[in-house]
């Protein structure tokens, strides 16, 4: 049924946007550099400090900044310093002070994605403990430069950096997941993967958290080897040698979930990323824990995928196997030789456990909204039930690329659309650096090498109604409509989509991302009646999180049969 404009604009609360322009104290008319007028928001010079930045609140007055409120950090941020701010973070930013900028506009941000250069700047090589992990742990990732850069870095650590070698390793590893026929065609066994854990979901009603990291897991494994891992039956089961058998996979995501939550400790702390700079060789206890879990996840990630090259050689993998990513990526690096077999390993030990944690994010976030709001929930079995037999595979039992696709099942994606908006995965949008030139933004000239973040806007109630309140119906086609012209139109650039970035550095698994996701939630509701059975708990307000990947802290839920 289509409904008319006005009748969208009464169900969704006008697309959920305002259609009156707020101005800020912030936003005057001014003279750009070149002589020419502008208006928009005038820079905000927080206070900061030698380092430590604007990391003292009662020195700089910036927000608190904590796991627990990084989305009230980010609103608290903007409603106190305005849309163009300019602050430190040691670790994140640049220089003694640790110098970044936030703006929160898509159109400026823009700016700096189409200056990238050759060479782009992102936030992957500000994680200073994993490009410290890799070099101790002896990565092959990581190499000596003929000399030092300008900060006194003398090594390159590929797809960590921003040189030839990142583009180099990057190129590499991309191929075969952004492809968009690439990916559909790893759906099968992400299917499989869905299936069997939907199917042990009660078991893990307690710790709906870890059983998600573990579904992740499984269907990122089913992606890289074509293998069905089972951990997240595996790890519930109550036979010894079931268990021990799968041990390792167990320790493998523990391991790579403690490196997501060390990492986000130590960024708390400037002190860790002085020590780290200035005095090297010294080990602080909490970065001894993250080299723990990091010699961890590559001792047990390298031996499967050894085991795997080894098995390729003597010709024993199945059609699965042999329709995977890391088998296709054996063939590549082998016709090609631009990385060495080492290189090609380490590639896909990145990817295996950064996959862990983000798709177990979202795939989270997803399931609280939906647990919330059953009658979301309802709607989205209902379109699935019709797109199943309709599409399915398997006589219309089982998922597949055109039941969960956009065509068939469009609520689906409307309320992943949703979800990102009220609960995006990440404190920013994105982190990008200019390192190929100056860029002008809102009238005032970055100089080259700044770092840029873009703050999240889409939950803020001068930007959106009720933003607290899960509405999938925002991004239909009527509800785009009613926000054209108004403040809230904004929140349909092509930045606020999705959790993966833009730009050349843009996630590179992010397709196949997106299918687990899809496919997880599709199974479970298909399977399920999800609800939570504290009292206690109605809405998202009731809900915390914590970590970054920003992560809710699920309470018990309910998984009753639907069939």
């Amino acid at each position: 049924m289509m409904l008319s404009r006005s009748t969208a604009k009464a169900a969704i609360g006008h697309g959920g946007g305002k259609s009156r322009l707020i101005p800020t104290t912030s936003t005057i008319h001014r003279l750009k550099s070149s002589g020419c007028p502008v208006t928009g928001p005038i820079l905000k010079k927080v206070p900061t400090l030698p380092f430590v930045g604007s990391m003292i609140p009662q020195h700089s007055g910036l927000p608190v900044l904590q796991m627990s409120r990084q989305y009230k950090f980010n609103s608290e941020l903007r409603q106190k310093f305005g849309e163009f701010i300019h602050y430190g973070i040691p670790g994140f930013g640049v220089g003694l002070y640790g110098h970044m900028y936030t703006i929160f506009d898509p159109n400026e941000m823009a700016k700096v994605v189409r200056s990238e250069g050759a060479y782009p700047s992102g936030l992957i090589e500000k994680l200073w403990q994993w490009r410290r992990a890799m070099l101790e742990s002896g990565s092959v990732l990581v190499s000596k430069k003929d000399s030092s850069s300008s900060d006194g870095e003398s090594h390159d650590y590929g797809l960590f950096d921003k040189g030839e070698g990142w583009k180099r390793h990057r190129t590499f590893l991309q191929t075969g997941m952004l492809d968009p026929v690439a990916a559909r065609g790893f759906l099968p066994g992400i299917v499989l993967a869905a299936e069997s854990a939907s199917s042990v979901a009660p078991l893990h009603s307690h710790n709906v958290n870890e059983y998600m990291n573990y579904t992740a897991f499984d269907m990122f494994c089913s992606f890289m080897f074509g293998k069905q891992m089972n951990t997240t039956s595996t790890s519930v089961s109550t036979d010894p040698t079931v268990k021990g058998e799968n041990k390792e996979n167990e320790q493998f995501v523990t391991a790579a979930l403690g490196v997501f939550e060390k990492t986000n400790a130590m960024n708390l702390f400037p002190l860790e990323f002085l020590m780290a700079k200035f005095f090297p060789w010294y080990k602080t206890t909490k970065y001894q824990a993250l080299q723990d879990d990091w010699d961890t996840v590559r001792e047990i990630g390298l031996r499967l995928i050894y085991d795997f090259v080894d098995r390729y050689d003597r010709d024993e993998l199945d059609e699965m196997e042999k329709a995977s990513y890391l088998a296709g990526a054996i063939e590549r690096q082998r016709e090609s030789n631009d990385i060495t077999r080492d290189e090609m390993a380490e590639l896909c030990l990145i990817a295996l456990f950064v996959g862990v944690d983000t798709t177990s994010s979202v795939t989270a976030w997803n399931l609280v909204h939906l647990a919330l709001n059953p009658e979301c929930q309802e709607k989205l079995h209902a379109e699935l039930v019709e797109s199943l037999n309709a599409k399915g595979s398997n006589g219309g039992t089982r998922l597949n690329a055109d039941v969960i696709g956009k065509k068939v099942s469009p609520y689906l994606h409307l309320c992943f659309r949703e979800s990102h908006r009220a609960t995006p995965a990440f404190g920013a949008a994105m982190w990008k650096g200019n390192s190929h030139n100056e860029i002008e933004i809102h009238g005032e000239t970055l100089p080259q090498g700044s770092m840029v973040r873009m703050g999240h806007i889409s939950y803020d109630e001068d930007y959106i109604d009720e933003p607290k309140q899960f509405r999938p119906e925002r991004w239909t086609a009527e509800g785009v409509a009613s926000r054209k012209g108004t403040k809230s139109e904004v929140l349909d650039h092509p930045f606020m989509r999705d959790p993966f970035s833009q730009g050349a550095r843009r996630c590179p698994g992010s397709r196949v991302a997106t299918n687990e996701i899809h496919a997880m939630i599709s199974q479970l509701v298909l399977d399920w009646k999800i609800s939570v059975p504290d009292e206690n708990i109605n809405c998202l307000e009731d809900i915390t999180y914590d970590a970054g990947p920003i992560k809710p802290i699920i309470p018990e839920l309910k998984f009753e049969p639907r069939r």
